[in-house]
């Protein structure tokens, strides 16, 4: 069934990320902000900015709901601590309610297969919230690959460092099980590697020096080989002091500083180019018949809209799948996936030696991490 206009959207959980998840539902036309759900009742204040209602759980909202014969909403973002993302989305699958789940889908690849089952017997669609899929940058870099030729290595970075009280308010950041680079961000960049260039085979991974007194880790270095052959570099760190990371240098996190000078966060290397991120350039020798080192390369700076927010892509893109107009662009299989590359680094830093990535195919599900 096609969703009335404006589409119905609840968002659970009010943290780091749930407010900005709400406040584009509620600037957005096609959608309308129905609640936030949070135990903590300092929401409270977000809703009331938001002209919109909050409820400490979804069974209470759910009561609110069936005592005022109103329908349940058309979709739900799931934006609550990472192991709590499957037994959050099935409770609200049991409803119905179409899933736009935060990464990564799950803990494990063996819930989130069990809630890939579960939603498709419920006949719940589930987008996974890998935004950055939906990041300009990531978009026009798709759109120019065939530029480089044939696509030989990879080269990324995501360091930064993260103040103390990210991991106070929420503690569970800390913990080797939910928490960690490895889980909470590095797993965006394997997600957009994979978007990018194709399914991983392998990975080795060392963990890079801690510095904090916590459980989790805080970064790891990594030599990837994807099925097509491209082999690829990327360290990623929470705990240095620069600005060479997603965030800073596209400006995608309004809480972030801009750095709109760095460049090579992602380097692409082809025969016949190489293109740099985010500054879009694209170094080629198109102007002479075989490439040589004895020549000059030219610059092209490929130029696109910058403007458009992630965000309100994939909020829209969400209103799409809710209707029945789109498949989701993210899956749960992609997630599934992303979450075996992220097993594969875990246990290559365990046993020292590169790990095959499993099939999304091979794993079993775990259905009593849903809860019921």
């Amino acid at each position: 069934m096609i969703a009335p206009y404006p589409v119905k959207i609840i968002v659970i959980g009010a943290g780091l990320i749930g407010p900005r998840h709400a406040q584009h539902v509620h600037d957005n036309p096609l959608t309308e902000l129905m609640a936030i759900i949070d135990p903590q009742p300092s929401t409270t204040e977000i809703a009331d900015r938001l002209n919109t209602l909050h409820f400490p759980s979804i069974t209470t909202f759910i009561e609110y709901c069936n005592t005022r014969k109103l329908p349940y909403p058309d979709g739900a973002i799931v934006c609550t601590p990472n192991h709590t993302h499957v037994k959050v989305s099935a409770e609200l699958a049991s409803y119905g309610i179409n899933l736009l789940v935060e990464k990564p889908i799950g803990s494990t690849p063996q819930e989130a297969k069990s809630l890939k089952m579960y939603t498709s017997m419920k006949d719940v669609k589930v987008l996974v919230g890998h935004h950055r899929r939906f990041n300009p940058y990531i978009m026009e870099a798709k759109r120019n690959l065939h530029k480089c030729g044939d696509i030989v290595g990879v080269q990324g970075s995501w360091m930064l460092c993260k103040p103390q009280d990210y991991f106070e308010i929420a503690p569970w950041r800390t913990q080797s099980s939910a928490g960690g680079v490895l889980l909470i961000n590095l797993v965006h960049d394997l997600d957009l590697l994979q978007f990018l260039f194709g399914p991983i085979l392998r990975i080795y991974a060392e963990l890079l020096p801690k510095r904090r007194d916590h459980e989790a880790d805080e970064g790891a270095a990594l030599t990837i080989k994807f099925k097509n052959g491209i082999s690829g570099t990327f360290i990623c760190s929470d705990n240095v002091t620069s600005p060479f990371n997603f965030e800073n240098a596209t400006g995608e996190n309004p809480m972030i500083p801009h750095h709109s000078e760095i460049n090579g966060i992602y380097r692409i290397f082809g025969s016949k180019g190489t293109l740099s991120l985010p500054e879009m350039t694209l170094f080629h020798q198109s102007h002479i018949k075989n490439s040589t080192w004895l020549q000059p390369l030219t610059e092209e700076k490929i130029e696109f809209n910058r403007e458009e927010l992630p965000f309100d892509s994939q909020l829209n893109h969400f209103v799409d799948v809710i209707r029945g107009n789109a498949e989701p662009y993210c899956c749960i299989d992609d997630g599934i996936s992303a979450l075996l590359c992220i097993d594969a680094v875990l246990k290559s830093i365990d046993t020292g030696m590169p790990v095959m990535v499993e099939d999304v195919k091979n794993i079993k599900p775990n259905d009593e991490a849903l809860g019921f």
